[in-house]
């Protein structure tokens, strides 16, 4: 077995603790009251799923990590669809449990094939977030976050190509006037995974999120035409707190928005 997590280490670039963001500001999306989540957080860890990842369904694909490397699993609260990914450490034995992370996560997007370009290591060794070209084109390149990392860590291979279900979390959106072009800015500033994106709305469906207590939407977007006029397009995930007491848009709208992107592992892509 190789002693490598990867089969291109070379392409893994390691983030420092301080250059490793939380999750507190995609909480607060949901949570008026993000004390009371992480005050609450034993009781959801006792009655969490373990998560269904690509590796799960597919061992075959996930050779074990290296010895080095943390130990840990994924759990869903309070389904698999939708609802909140807590991680947690644990020792090679899977005793001395440890939270350490938990963030908004839904099963739902807009499938996609992408070649990856670079991994983005958290300090805690648990977490990454993606850099890929996204498209069969791939000629748009995005990072985003990756909701199964510390399950699939070890099935990505440098030159291939994979299936990503992708989604964006709503921080900001409004409708605008005039001329429809797409735009995307990655907004390094508040993070790797972070984008502004201006888009023509293909959808909206209001989305059985596991969440009581508001009302939540998918918004299919487009965000990207390449020159062989293949369209990108993601599911933007509208909480009823961040809409406030705006217009919903509708299909036909063009909107600007700031995203957070998730994403998980499918499958790798037919060769």
């Amino acid at each position: 077995m190789t002693d490598k997590l990867f089969l291109f280490d070379d392409l893994i670039s390691e983030l420092s603790e301080d250059a490793s963001p939380g999750h507190l500001d995609q909480l607060e999306l949901f949570y008026e009251n993000t004390e009371e989540l992480f005050a609450s957080m034993t009781s959801i860890i006792t009655s969490s799923l373990v998560a269904t990842t690509c590796a799960s369904l597919r061992p075959e694909l996930a050779p074990p990590a290296a010895s080095s490397e943390p130990a840990g699993f994924l759990l869903n609260w309070p389904s698999m669809r939708c609802g909140l990914t807590s991680i947690i450490r644990s020792d090679q034995q899977g005793q001395c449990n440890s939270l350490a992370a938990v963030f908004p996560f839904i099963g739902d997007g807009v499938k996609h094939r992408c070649r990856l370009l670079e991994t983005r290591l958290y300090a805690n060794r648990l977490e990454a977030q993606l850099a890929a070209y996204i498209g069969e084109d791939e000629e748009l390149a995005l990072t985003f976050y990756d909701a199964h990392y510390l399950a699939n860590r070890t099935i990505y291979q440098k030159d291939a190509a994979y299936h990503f279900v992708l989604r964006g979390f709503v921080y900001h959106l409004e409708i605008t006037d005039g001329e429809f072009m797409e735009a995307l800015f990655q907004r390094a500033e508040l993070g790797a995974d972070h984008y502004e994106t201006a888009g023509l709305v293909r959808s909206v469906e209001e989305y059985d999120f596991a969440m009581p207590g508001q009302k939540f939407w998918l918004v299919k977007t487009l965000i990207a035409r390449t020159s062989s006029a293949e369209e990108i397009e993601i599911d933007l995930l509208l909480t009823g707190k961040t809409l406030g007491k705006a217009r919903l848009p509708k299909a036909g709208d063009c909107i600007n928005a700031l995203i957070w992107l998730q994403g998980h592992l499918w499958g790798p892509a037919e060769s």
